[in-house]
């Protein structure tokens, strides 16, 4: 009895365990899905963290690479510009040892003239000093003549150059007076032609041009020239009358006793003086630039002008002062005086 009374008691002990671990079983059932729910929000949470990590790293890796590529840009350009500095500073370093090779060589060049200074006598002093004085006086002959073709100032200059050299009385450039002594010859020989005075003579013809008298021909302004070609008709009768007219006026016949033919129109007397005015301007211009054919042209062309269309005395004294201007020769042949300014040059070592 007892022991079914401990045995009832032990099952009555097991019981309630028997519950309790049923109700353990259905809470752990319950608690499943919750579970689940929790770790699916949890690997999602997880997920979307780690996406946004990802991609803030790769925004970042981006940035930085675009700063990397800025910075190369940058490196490449600062790259350039000191190349091209690199460069600049070499062509001005090679001009400046240039420079400074120049000037050594002008410094050397000084030393040694002062070496030998040094070494001379105030009489060596003065000869070079008048040998130096020479040379400047032949080279200034020289583009005298070539330049300005002035043949009476080269001759002075060479006889200055003439008197410093008889002053040093010195053998050896007795050789140096002789040619110099041959080009002063030459430069006398020289025929002088006084272009101012042929120029001035010019002028003086072409005041006079409009004051000579036509052929025939009454005076006839330019106004009035054209005032008669701008004049038009008004009806046709009048047109039919200025054309007649103008038939008419294109040829003037007007005889003399001596015979001379026909001249121009009135109208165009204008023009006549004014082909005239060219010709002489013509022939002044080639004057002073020494043209002595184009200036022998205009002047024959001038006084065949001159017979044709116009009369009177003061033609002929025209003519007569064109035709001495064009029997004058403008142009000479100027001799070389260089010899002895190569001469000195040349054995400047030996003075």
């Amino acid at each position: 009895m007892a022991n079914k009374t401990n045995k009832n008691g032990d099952d009555n002990k097991k019981t309630p365990l028997t519950i309790e671990n049923g109700v353990a079983q259905d809470t752990l059932v319950a608690s499943r899905p919750i579970f689940l729910w929790f770790a699916v929000v949890t690997l999602l949470i997880f997920g979307t963290g780690l996406y946004w990590l990802i991609e803030q790293q790769r925004i970042a890796v981006a940035s930085m690479a675009s700063r990397i590529e800025a910075g190369e840009q940058q490196f490449d350009e600062e790259l350039g510009q000191l190349n091209q500095m690199v460069a600049t500073e070499s062509v001005s370093t090679a001009e400046l040892l240039e420079n400074l090779s120049s000037t050594n060589a002008a410094l050397s060049k000084k030393i040694t003239e002062i070496v030998k200074i040094q070494g001379m006598t105030d009489n060596d002093v003065k000869r070079v000093w008048a040998m130096a004085e020479v040379e400047f006086l032949l080279q200034t002959a020289n583009q005298r003549v070539l330049l300005a073709r002035d043949t009476e100032g080269a001759k002075i200059i060479l006889e200055l150059a003439d008197e410093k050299l008889k002053e040093l009385a010195d053998p050896k450039l007795y050789y140096l007076r002789s040619l110099l002594s041959d080009e002063q010859l030459a430069l006398a020989s020289v025929t002088k032609v006084d272009v101012d005075g042929l120029a001035v003579r010019l002028q003086s013809i072409l005041n006079q041009v409009d004051s000579l008298q036509l052929l025939m021909a009454p005076v006839t302004s330019r106004e009035e020239v054209e005032s008669q070609e701008s004049s038009k008709p008004e009806n046709w009768g009048e047109a039919m009358a200025a054309a007649w007219n103008s038939v008419r006026s294109l040829v003037t016949i007007r005889h003399q006793e001596d015979g001379s033919a026909a001249v121009l129109a009135p109208k165009e007397r204008y023009f006549l003086y004014q082909n005239l005015h060219l010709k002489l301007e013509t022939a002044r211009t080639a004057l002073l630039g020494g043209q002595e054919e184009t200036y022998h042209d205009s002047l024959t062309s001038a006084e065949h002008w001159l017979g044709q269309y116009f009369i009177g005395e003061d033609r002929d004294a025209v003519m007569k002062s064109v035709r001495e201007l064009n029997s004058v020769k403008i142009t000479v042949v100027i001799p070389d005086i260089s010899a002895s300014l190569a001469w000195l040059q040349k054995n400047g070592e030996q003075r």
